[in-house]
């Protein structure tokens, strides 16, 4: 996990000073805070004490007042650190490393209670940082650009930005911030890369491509290697350059093609072709396959779903109409019962009146043994008949109401099937859009690349760069196109005239020479200034351990806190650096990762307080909260439909989160050690991540393992993917960033520092 290598705050005691009373913050919280109060603060307070200050400790906690200001010998803190009583703190094998207050901590303890526990100011001093050993220089956090171009990590106080197109380095900022760089984020169109430390950011602005004032000049291609190629591709040579080192060789062929060779094995190593507008283009479409894909997954899903909710509904109503036919079979029985039953209670009663009318005209009213034991019997055979009648009564109700319920539940269900019904109609619908737009898709990106497999403007000439990086080729529309060598990317374009400037120059013998001059230039590798320093005195309390640009590019998002107490989120507008919004204590820990949902209208903030929550951005409302970690929630991203968030935890654990429901979709297990970062892979349902295992892991959001890069020499602290999931990157202890292929998981580059 993250530490934190140096900290601003300190609290001293001047060596060999004497005071006459000592000071709270001088003389005493400094071994409190180191033995005591991580376990009694505002977020554990064990024991229901917090030992923060001298006001909380007299308020005290479940055992009563901690301290009684001049009297140490009746307070609890003391007896608890002179270890009697049956009190020994702190306890021993903590897990905090607190350890037993020394004879001389205690005295200082007691003497400033005896003399009131007053308390003090707590008094800020700036320390001077000294300079990184050289060992430390991990890399805690990595990003990549949104058009998979450039690379960014943090190693030490250092940010190093890399091009995955040439495989090399394009930018190192130095000493970007004084404490280590603990996160990363590009923002949307690449042009800013935000930074976060101790207790700053800073925004980093890409400026133009440098271009260099000198020239390199290409050598020749020897024309016995060119007859080799020739002879093997049964194409015309228009152009040709070799790089400065002779090991790569560039040819214009008659198809458009420019083609590389290398020279010692004379085998072909990459064909290169197309244009700038056409590899955005084919970026787009690979995109919208992946998202259409994507969609049709998660419709097919809901509309099996909702069909498997109707077979068990189909059930039920069955059920429901089994009993009402049972039940209106049975009822016409149960209602002739009742006319005999309520005759019967009738006549009962006439019976018992009978009996009455003759105790009435008895002598004197009064009933003889034999009148009072048939009023008896008709009595009960009264109660007898009324119990039937009610009975009966109660049969036809419940029959009655059986059949109401079960009606009731018909409704319900077909209701139910019905809105279940238009729910799958409308998922087939959406599916089948998907489906058509998918398709379409992958048509365009078929035609697109056959129409840049066709000819094209022909070369006029060809150049590497110093380092062989980079190729470029001049058409002769004008159009002056760069490409990188190791990958085949179009990285530039720039169009000119196709004319030119034309020159005719007589020669002293009466011969003449044309000349046709075009002057092109397109620049190296970009240069990143500092943009912004957003450092506002008391704003971040500690390490900014996540920042993240809003889809639109317009807002910068970041999470920290102080430890153990508080998980604060700031919103920066990027244009003026000014707060815009603050979350206060949106955490009850520092806060660890953020992210925004692909609308932009959620925040997803994850934190060292085990939670994950999710908050409406206009109006600051919870909206989700999820505790399915039981450790610290180490890295979260929503994926690309927003319909699932997926979060890591340092107990070895990936949680996917169904944001429609609001609940667990799946617990993903299989690492040993903390996932440390993940990010969803472009517009699907994969997630890379890594862990302290020493692995690179990629997982789909329902548990499925897709591929595992094991055995990294180190613990991994972050991972990165481009969109189309090409290529994946990651970095840790070790302080290599490393590049594999994302379709095998091959080892394609690895940056050292």
């Amino acid at each position: 996990m993250k530490s934190l290598f140096l900290s601003l705050l300190g609290l001293f005691a001047l060596p060999g000073a004497v005071f006459a009373e000592p000071d709270f913050y001088r003389d005493v919280f400094p071994f409190l805070k180191a033995n005591c109060v991580s376990c009694h603060n505002k977020t554990t307070t064990k024991a229901g004490l917090n030992m923060e200050s001298p006001q909380l400790m007299i308020q005290g906690g479940d055992s009563g007042p901690s301290i009684i200001p001049g009297k140490s010998a009746q307070s609890l803190i003391v007896t608890a650190s002179l270890h009697q009583d049956d009190l020994e703190m702190p306890p021993p094998n903590n897990k905090s490393g607190a350890v037993k207050l020394t004879a001389a901590e205690v005295s200082i303890l007691k003497q400033w209670i005896d003399l009131g526990a007053k308390s003090s100011t707590q008094i800020e001093r700036t320390v001077a940082l000294k300079a990184f050993a050289a060992s430390v220089d991990p890399i805690y956090s990595v990003a990549v650009t949104k058009d998979g171009r450039y690379a960014a990590c943090g190693r030490s106080n250092d940010i190093f930005i890399y091009d995955l197109a040439t495989r090399r380095v394009s930018a190192r900022i130095p000493n970007a911030h004084q404490a280590l760089v603990q996160s990363l984020a590009f923002s949307p169109d690449g042009k800013r890369l935000a930074s976060g430390s101790f207790r700053e950011v800073k925004i980093w602005h890409m400026g133009s491509s440098v271009t260099s004032t000198s020239s390199v000049v290409s050598r020749r291609a020897e024309a016995n290697l060119i007859k080799k190629i020739l002879d093997s591709t049964k194409l015309a040579v228009l152009s040709s350059a070799a790089s400065a080192d002779g090991k790569t060789l560039a040819i214009a062929c008659s198809d458009g093609s420019v083609r590389l060779w290398d020279t010692v094995t004379n085998k072909q190593v990459i064909e290169l072709r197309g244009h700038l507008p056409a590899a955005k283009k084919c970026a787009e479409l690979e995109w919208a396959i992946a998202r259409n894909a994507l969609e049709q997954g998660f419709q097919k899903s809901e509309s099996d779903r909702f069909t498997k909710q109707n077979t068990a509904l189909d059930e039920l109503l069955k059920k429901a109409n089994d009993a009402i036919t049972s039940m209106k079979k049975v009822l016409p029985e149960k209602q002739k019962a009742v006319p005999p039953a309520t005759a019967a209670k009738n006549d009962a009663q006439k019976a018992v009146d009978e009996v009455n009318m003759k105790i009435k005209a008895a002598p004197n009213g009064k009933a003889d043994a034999t009148m009072d034991r048939d009023l008896k019997a008709a009595q009960e055979k009264l109660i007898t008949a009324r119990m039937g009648e009610v009975s009966a009564l109660a049969a036809v109700s419940a029959t009655e109401s059986n059949i109401k319920d079960a009606e009731d539940d018909v409704k319900r269900i077909t209701d139910s099937k019905a809105k279940n019904g238009k729910a799958i109609a409308d998922s087939t619908a959406a599916a089948n859009a998907a489906k058509t737009a998918h398709d379409k898709a992958i048509a365009e990106l078929a035609a697109l690349k056959q129409q840049i497999s066709k000819p094209s403007a022909k070369v006029l000439a060809l150049g590497f760069s110093a380092d062989a990086a980079r190729v470029a080729a001049l058409f002769e529309d004008g159009v002056l196109r760069v490409w990188a060598t190791a990958t085949g990317w179009v990285i530039e374009e720039v169009a000119g005239s196709a004319s030119g400037v034309a020159t005719i120059a007589a020669g002293p013998d009466g011969s003449f020479t044309a000349v046709k001059s075009l002057t092109l230039s397109v620049g190296g590798s970009p240069a990143w200034t500092l943009e912004r320093t957003l450092n506002e005195k008391g704003l971040f309390a500690d390490r900014v351990n996540a920042v993240r640009f809003s889809p639109d590019g317009k807002t910068l998002v970041t999470g920290g806190g102080e430890l153990s107490r508080t998980g604060d989120i700031f919103f920066f507008d990027v244009v003026t650096g000014k707060v815009v919004r603050s979350w206060r204590e949106k955490h009850s820990d520092t806060i660890l990762c953020l992210d925004f949902s692909p609308d932009g209208k959620l925040l997803a903030s994850g934190a060292a307080d085990k939670i994950t929550r999710v908050t409406d951005i206009a109006t600051g409302k919870q909206v989700n909260l999820f505790e399915g970690h039981t450790h610290h929630v180490m890295s979260l991203a929503f994926r690309a439909d927003g319909r699932v968030l997926a979060t890591a935890g340092a107990e070895s654990v990936v949680n996917t989160w169904d944001m429609i429901i609001g609940e667990r979709k799946k617990k993903i297990e299989g690492w040993t050690k903390e996932v440390t970062s993940l990010q969803f892979i472009g517009a699907t349902n994969q997630i890379v991540t890594a862990a302290g295992d020493n692995k690179v892991r990629i997982v789909s959001d329902d548990g499925g393992e897709i591929r595992s890069i094991a055995n990294l020499p180190d613990y991994m602290q972050a991972a990165a993917s481009t969109p189309n999931g090409d290529m994946l990157i990651g970095g840790g202890e070790d302080s290599f960033l490393r590049v594999w292929d994302g379709i095998n998981g091959k080892e394609l580059v690895a940056f050292g520092k």
